[in-house]
């Protein structure tokens, strides 16, 4: 489950134009760009608006990244969804 639901989050995430390292975890780390409205605390926002959860990681030193756990199907389809709409591109 958690193989399939990070290898399709990341292959979509960076579609989108997101960066997205290489990882083996139950996460992704999604990082944006540092423009005002379009960055980690703006995308935080958004994605809390619409009920999704992620995490900031500031206090990891990454100020322009989320971290993104890997949930069920529907809730992945939900979070790129949300992420998509929130850079522009779906």
């Amino acid at each position: 489950h958690n193989d399939r639901g990070h290898a399709w989050t990341t292959q979509e995430l960076r579609a989108r134009g997101l960066g997205v390292p290489d990882s083996v975890c139950n996460f992704v780390l999604v990082r944006f760009p540092p423009q005002a409205g379009r960055d980690a605390p703006a995308a935080d926002a958004f994605l809390k608006a619409r009920g999704i959860i992620a995490r900031r990681m500031d206090a990891y030193g990454l100020p322009e990244a989320l971290r993104i756990t890997i949930g069920l199907e529907d809730e992945m389809r939900a979070a790129v969804a949300a992420l998509a709409d929130f850079v522009g591109k779906s």
